[in-house]
């Protein structure tokens, strides 16, 4: 199965939670005055280093670096959860006692984008499997002509290009997201 990502994906998130959590609590310990005499009102920064900092020029750059930095990265994390994470191969054999078929999801998509580009009226198609190796999933999106009606297409890529893969990959009850889009230009000379 595809875990590898999944797994240092909840470590990290662990380990972020951890230091946010260590953070908390030690602010609430200073606030309570468990680190001295120092209250809640007292400032976070002794009079020495405020006068470095005030004094240097280069530091609150380097501070807004480095808070821009760790957004930029918590930006592009978020972004990448949304996205299931692709699968390179797909596992055949459903019992491991026997031997391992593995078959690359390449081959599969490949052949599935050729067999519904090669429909009339599609200008464009690209498929991806996501989740696991032993249970994909299908994401197709398909671009078709102006001049294309979707319905019979998409009733086309359900009753012969999906049930193909169904059966290659052993599974009736697969997954299949399907979006259609449409492109301004007519698509002329496919095979019907």
């Amino acid at each position: 199965m595809n875990r590898p990502p999944h797994r240092i994906n909840r470590i990290a998130l662990a380990l972020v939670g951890l230091v946010l959590l260590a953070g908390g609590v030690l602010a609430l310990l200073r606030g309570a005055g468990f680190f001295g005499s120092a209250g809640p009102d007292a400032a976070l920064l002794v009079p020495s280093e405020r006068h470095y900092a005030a004094a240097s020029g280069w530091v609150w750059p380097v501070v807004g670096a480095a808070a821009a930095l760790v957004a930029i990265v918590g930006v592009i994390w978020a972004l990448a959860q949304l996205r299931p994470a692709g699968v390179r191969t797909l596992a055949l054999e459903a019992d491991r006692s026997r031997g391992a078929t593995r078959l690359s999801a390449a081959a599969v998509t490949d052949a599935l984008e050729d067999e519904v580009h090669s429909y009339r009226g599609v200008h464009q198609a690209h498929a991806r499997l996501t989740h696991s190796s032993r249970y994909p999933r299908l994401d197709l999106r398909v671009v078709l002509a102006a001049d294309a009606d979707p319905r019979p297409i998409r009733a086309r890529i359900e009753r012969e290009a999906l049930a193909v893969l169904r059966r290659v990959l052993d599974q009736e009850d697969l997954h299949a997201r399907i979006r259609l889009d449409v492109t301004s230009r007519p698509v002329r000379g496919r095979i019907g």
